[in-house]
């Protein structure tokens, strides 16, 4: 029964400023951030992970620490395939100048065929992430089928099951991403998926289709953005 928790990284100081990010080295999480991050943590359905791996970016490095003090996991590592996306030439331009770049409408509207100037195209970004789930997904799988064959080995009544869990933290655009793949949606949609700093996202992979058990979850309900669920390129 292998499920993913996919985090968002926490409220960001790119996130208050209004400011797309990218890969900008430096962008680090705000106090407020922190804490809301931590109350939301307290509300996970599972407190032991078999992995917790981030995006390398510092921003999800502070968040995955934040996540480590509030479970256990068997490893933790940073991911090249979690990385927010290469943004290019629009990296680290307001949200509100970008809105009238005329690429905007393409990446709003069909995303699948937008590639930033400079940098990566949403397709590509979202091809490795869901490549990265995927992998994880199927060591989970064989890490299971692994845990059932030493139990009924075993002598010892264990009782329960085998599951296993891990947690993915990376970024708005990449996790919507990972979303519009399990619920099987054209990339070109992925714009209507929203999801908040600091949230967490369940997909449950036991059976022959994953399936969305929540999304976007907060202690605060709602993102400190101007849009509910967070939203927006960030």
């Amino acid at each position: 029964m292998p499920v993913i928790v996919l985090l968002r990284h926490g409220v960001s100081s790119a996130n208050t400023a209004g400011i797309l990010a990218g890969r900008a080295p430096g962008v680090s999480l705000t106090d407020q951030g922190v804490s809301a991050l931590r109350d939301t943590l307290r509300m996970l359905p599972q407190r032991h992970f078999s992995r917790l791996l981030h995006s390398p970016l510092m921003r999800c490095e502070q968040t995955a620490q934040i996540a480590a003090s509030a479970v256990t996991a068997d490893s933790v590592a940073a991911v090249d395939d979690l990385i927010e996306l290469d943004y290019g030439e629009w990296t680290g331009r307001s949200l509100k100048e970008l809105g009238s770049e005329e690429l905007w409408k393409t990446v709003v509207e069909r995303a699948s065929q937008a590639r930033f100037p400079g940098g990566e195209s949403i397709a590509e970004a979202a091809d490795r992430a869901v490549s990265q789930v995927r992998t994880v997904v199927d060591e989970l799988r064989t890490e299971e089928r692994s845990d059932e064959e030493e139990r009924s080995r075993s002598t010892e009544d264990r009782g329960g099951r085998a599951d296993r869990w891990a947690m993915l933290v990376s970024h708005g655009d990449i996790i919507k991403a990972i979303i519009a793949d399990a619920l099987a949606m054209p990339l070109d949609d992925f714009q209507r998926i929203s999801v908040a700093p600091g949230s967490f996202t369940v997909i449950d992979f036991s059976g022959p289709r994953p399936v969305l058990t929540a999304m976007s979850v907060t202690a605060a309900g709602l993102s400190e953005g101007s849009a509910p669920g967070g939203g927006g390129l960030r």
